[in-house]
């Protein structure tokens, strides 16, 4: 049988001039006679027993020849000293993680550097009121810089205990509370932090006390018990348990009798679990809890003697008395709650209930919309009088389950007011959730296997990804010297192992592939071609990947800064330790099997075998290899250059016939694919673009599909005083005499600020005096600026009412006569200012108002907002140019010109808008790297222009899809777009890469078929990997992970379509034969001296390939000559 007819249709053999620079050496070495014996393989060898002698090997192919000799030695050396960094990384960096959810807050922009400014001066405004001549805090502050106000203890996590107003006089200052850090629901922890009140109103007092102390007798359910607390602050500021309750009919009301009683019913299952454990508010007798309030105790204080009725009994009361025929039409309520949407505000108004109000009737009671459109009420809630205390609140959480959620027609939802039971669920189902990453690790190890069919590998691989963390870890301690390590890291853990993955894949692919296109040659000769090819292949990905998400490091909140540079460092480390530790067991491996020592290998219809082979059966089957060529016929069909394809058959792998069917095909279609694609593009771009902005600036981790917590959010918000809160507002301050700024590590939150003073501050200059007084009214008069409270007057304006009222008394104070100078309003003499108006802050406790060493140095004043945190994205961006407008443009003198207003919603918006930002910036950066990359690599500005064509359409496409699953471009969907931006310009890239390594003239065709057959079954594998982690991710439950896992996999979707289809069909149809011609040229006659030389080389390899395949007879006879020689 001739050579022809037996040399295999290998896939890489079918290259033309795929390794051009070998095929004569190849011819050559068929020629030599073996000097060396099986057992010698594994010794150095002399030139004259190479496979390449006349090869002139640069220095990064004598480097993988040198690995190739000694693969042990660089493996374990590398093994250990990459073990003992990590080691002492984890060790001595102290590593933590951080489970909170601190720093999750924009910092270092301008909005930003204001709030943290107001925020140092409004917590240690006790300290610095008393510190005007001992100037102590003040130093601390301006000089050190301050710990994080966010905390990670218990104490974090639950409101913390109201601080009483603090009267000045005619006017009032809201006590301060400490933050308690964002968490589920940010803005509303932050304002807790100013003792804003952010719950109900407590009940009108005259009236419910009256009701109480009547019913407060013996035998009654409140007999003995304390029930000023239905008049407290405490009862809704303290965290309470708090169900929402949902009729499950829509035309069903709470306030219909049987509703009634079964509310009442599972009112009672909770009140007796609370009762049992001592978790509630007790009564005289120790045991007896405080009833809940809700519709239930309304219709109590409603009905004669309802405070003794069972809850049957109840309801025939309700019905008999009338109550149920009155409250059956929207009249009973709706001029109450007329009333409360007209005029009512609860930062403003407090406790005072409009008096259309019946009596106890309480906002979180009826619907938002409630009378409208129905008159039935489909949302009602039950508030309990459980402790506050946070143990008790975890000990009610693990029990859930055995309250009352409702049977025949109700549904119950409980969480405390605060969210407690949101938090702890979330701190429990991240340890869970992120448990996962050991499922995809699991499925990464099949995949290997499968790949690879080698165990051997597949550990070296596994360990390859697992130590790129901890030496991650110590660069990101010792180097970039973060000191932060958020939770989020870990989810580079997922991204990690497909990218890792993908390496290896790479890797073994480009050793297989020179092995299988020369047989005879050694270890290191195959390492010289397979392993320089591979490292710069996984280089170019590596990059693009790093940069991208380096780039997202722009991002001012800290935890995605962190993530974005600890996930960058992880993909660098694990392109190290797979030149490290995969290329020497590479080395090893083949070596082994090319010796007579047994080798162990996954096989797809075997599964599992070991096999032994001697040198003469592999020589055997070596002499069945020869170099074949890919041609295509005139019809456009394949051909494999007069290759019998049954004589081939053994040595087609499935994966290669499949490609050579794709590429058949779309060599076939390529026309009319590149219209689709074209089409494809263009039609997604203007889908993307149509992606929305969220309409609240809240992010949720939970859906309310899968816990009863986040129903309980999702039910609150529909009921009435929810409604009434958002539209009171949020508090707002305007202040003089700091600068914005922030001194402290902006990627540390447990690291503050120095206090940063405005020195240009003079409030005492007779023209600033002017202005500070007259500047309130005029900022009231706007109508994005509204009063805190009815009587709320600003500090300035009360200082000028005191000394009106104290010139005009017969007997002024002493403070006045000794301070003051006799002044009889403002403005006063500018020596005598500081002194007065500061002794007049000490007097009224005016803590708004500070002194330095007898100067007034900050002053500032409270307005309520028209926005919230949760407002639409678009009104908070125009309320806040709004008010920055005016202030800018307000004519200021000097000495109070540089004022600036500051809210925690409008750093909530900043945060947000940060993140919009990041996602933008990085796709431009990642997309940017991307292309520079492959004109690097590829030296073809045509490969480049399709490689970001196809970046591109990878983005709009999957944004595409987001737009049509019905996503908003909201805080989560911007972190993960950013974050998988990198991902997108892998497959591509490789494509690109492999495009460009045939050297000098060869077909477009040619170059494409070369392409897909040696990076499509890496594609592949790698695309099979992070679809598996995906698949994986799928099954978790936070928000946050779900949506990264339907993210992932959707990229991982069209990067293989752009990469395979978009990619290939515009190389096939349009791709450049010789790719570098144009950059070449230009480098030649830029920098001739340096370009001349290798610019010459390649240009012979082209004209010469160009000649060899245009003359068909003469490509023929040298295919004889080969085969001769072979023989």
């Amino acid at each position: 049988m001739s050579t022809t007819e037996e040399t295999p249709e290998n896939p890489v053999d079918e290259m033309p001039a795929s390794t051009a620079f070998f095929d004569e050496g190849a011819s050559k070495r068929s020629m030599l006679k073996e000097k060396k014996s099986t057992a010698d393989l594994d010794e150095p060898i002399d030139d004259d027993d190479q496979a390449f002698p006349d090869k002139k090997f640069n220095i990064w192919e004598r480097e993988s020849m040198h690995v190739a000799r000694n693969p042990c030695t660089y493996f374990w050396a590398s093994f250990i000293i990459s073990i003992l960094l990590g080691v002492i990384g984890m060790i001595f960096g102290d590593f933590a993680v951080s489970v909170d959810n601190a720093g999750w807050q924009s910092r270092g922009t301008t909005i930003a550097d204001r709030h943290t400014q107001f925020l140092l001066i409004q917590e240690f405004r006790q300290e610095l009121w008393r510190d005007n001549e001992a100037d102590e805090v003040w130093s601390d502050l301006i000089e050190n810089v301050q710990d994080g106000w966010e905390t990670d203890d218990d104490s974090s996590r639950r409101l913390m205990e109201p601080v009483e107003m603090e009267p000045i006089g005619d006017i009032t200052t809201l006590g301060h509370r400490l933050q308690r850090g964002l968490q589920m629901q940010p803005m509303e922890a932050m304002r807790e932090s100013y003792g804003l009140e952010v719950m109900p109103p407590a009940l009108n007092e005259d009236q419910v006390r009256r009701l109480l102390t009547i019913n407060a007798t013996e035998g009654t359910l409140l007999e003995g018990c304390d029930t000023s607390w239905y008049t407290s602050r405490s009862m809704y500021q303290d965290s309470r348990l708090w169900p929402v309750w949902r009729t499950k009919s829509e035309g069903e009301s709470f306030f219909n009798s049987d509703l009634l009683q079964e509310l009442c019913e599972e009112e009672q299952v909770t009140q007796a679990k609370l009762e049992e454990n001592g978790w509630c508010q007790t009564c005289s007798d120790g045991k007896t809890c405080l009833q809940p309030y809700s519709a239930v105790f309304y219709a109590r204080l409603s009905v004669t003697d309802g405070m003794s009725l069972s809850c049957e009994q109840l309801a025939s009361a309700w019905t008999d008395e009338g109550y149920e025929a009155s409250h059956a039409t929207s009249s009973f309520f709706s001029e109450c709650v007329e009333d409360l949407n007209k005029n009512y505000n609860f930062d403003r108004d407090g406790t005072d209930l409009p008096e259309s109000c019946p009596e106890g009737f309480f906002p979180s009671m009826v619907d938002e919309f409630y009378p409208a459109p129905n008159d039935y009420v489909q949302f009602s809630s039950s508030i309990f009088a459980s402790s506050s205390e946070y143990s008790i609140i975890e000990e009610m959480y693990d029990e859930v389950g055995g309250f009352g959620q409702g049977k025949r027609n109700i549904n119950g939802a409980y969480d405390t007011q605060h969210e407690d039971f949101v938090e702890l669920s979330l701190d429990n189902q991240l340890l869970i959730d992120m448990s996962l990453a050991v499922g995809s690790a699991f499925m990464t190890c099949i995949a290997m296997m499968f790949h690879t069919k080698s165990p051997f590998l597949t550990v070296v691989g596994l360990a390859q990804i697992v130590l790129s963390f901890p030496l991650a870890f110590f660069f990101y301690t010792f180097v970039t010297r973060m000191e932060f390590f958020p939770f989020l890291n870990f989810i580079g853990i997922f991204v990690l192992f497909a990218l890792g993955a993908d390496d290896v894949f790479v890797a073994v692919d480009k050793w297989k592939n020179a092995r299988l296109k020369y047989p005879k040659a050694t270890t290191e000769e195959i390492a010289s071609v397979a392993m320089p090819d591979a490292a710069m292949a996984m280089l170019l990905t590596t990059l693009t990947t790093a940069v991208a998400f380096f780039g997202t490091a722009v991002c001012p909140v800290s935890p995605i800064r962190c993530f974005a540079v600890f996930v960058g460092l992880m993909v660098i480390f694990d392109y190290l330790m797979c030149i490290l530790l995969v290329f020497p067991a590479l080395c090893i491996y083949d070596r082994a099997d090319r010796t007579n020592r047994c080798c162990c290998h996954w096989e797809f219809t075997k599964y599992f075998r070991c096999c032994c082979k001697n040198k003469a059966e592999e020589d055997q089957s070596d002499d069945q290899v020869s170099n074949s060529r890919v041609n295509f016929d005139k019809s456009g069909e394949l051909s494999t250059g007069g290759v019998s394809t049954a004589s081939t058959k053994h040595y087609d792998s499935l994966i290669h016939r499949i490609l050579k069917t794709f590429f058949y095909y779309l060599q076939l279609l390529k026309w009319p694919l590149l219209l689709i694609c074209a089409g494809s593009l263009v039609w997604c771009a203007v889908k993307a673009s149509q992606i929305e902005l969220p309409v609240s600036s809240d992010v949720r981790l939970y859906d309310e599909s899968d816990n009863q917590f986040e129903q309980n959010f999702v039910w609150r918000k529909k009921l009435l005083y929810k409604a009434l809160e958002a539209k009171s507002g949020s508090k707002g301050f305007v202040i003089w005499g700091v600068k914005p700024a922030d001194t402290g590590n902006l990627n540390n939150p447990e690291e503050w600020s120095q206090l940063v003073l405005d020195d240009s501050f003079k409030p005492s200059k007779r023209e600033v005096q002017e202005y500070l007084r007259d500047y309130c009214d005029r900022y009231f008069n706007q109508d994005f600026a509204e009063l805190v409270e009815e009587n709320y007057v600003c500090p300035i304006n009360a200082f000028d009412s005191w000394l009106q009222e104290e010139s005009a008394s017969n007997e002024p104070s002493e403070i006045y006569n000794t301070y003051c100078g006799g002044a009889t309003g403002l403005p006063m003499s500018e020596e005598n200012f500081d002194l007065c108006m500061y002794h007049w802050g000490q007097e009224k406790s005016a803590l708004t108002v500070l002194a330095r060493q007898d100067k007034i140095t900050t002053m500032y004043f409270e307005f309520n907002s028209r926005v919230r945190y949760d407002s639409p994205f678009n009104d908070l961006a125009d309320e806040w140019k709004l008010i920055d407008d005016w202030m800018k443009n307000d004519d200021a003198p000097e000495g109070a010109n540089r004022a600036f207003f500051t809210s925690e919603d409008f750093w909530w918006y900043d945060t947000n808008s940060a993140m919009l930002d990041t996602a933008f910036q990085s796709a431009g950066i990642a997309m940017g790297a991307a292309a520079a990359v492959i004109l690097f690599s590829s030296r073809s500005f045509v490969l480049t222009i399709f490689a970001t064509v196809t970046v591109g359409y990878v983005l709009t496409s999957v944004m595409a899809m987001l737009v049509g699953i019905g996503w908003t471009l909201g805080f989560l969907e911007s972190i993960l777009f950013a974050i998988l931006i990198g991902i997108s310009c892998d497959f591509v890239i490789h494509f690109a890469h492999a495009y460009t390594t045939l050297h000098g003239h060869a077909s477009r065709e040619e170059r494409t078929l070369h392409a897909l057959l040696s990076m499509g079954p890496s594609i592949l594998a790698a695309g099979f990997t992070t679809f598996s982690a995906a698949l994986i991710m799928l099954f978790t439950v936070i928000t946050f992970f779900e949506k990264f896992a339907i993210v992932l996999f959707l990229t991982v979707l069209q990067s293989l379509a752009g990469s395979f289809i978009v990619f290939l069909t515009m190389a096939v149809s349009l791709g450049p034969s010789d790719p570098t011609y144009l950059v070449d040229h230009m480098l030649a006659k830029c920098c001739p001296m340096i370009c001349k030389k290798d610019f010459d080389i390649q240009g012979d390899e082209a004209t010469e390939h160009f000649n060899t395949e245009n003359n068909t007879e003469n490509n023929k006879k040298v295919l004889d000559e080969e085969e001769e020689i072979a023989q």
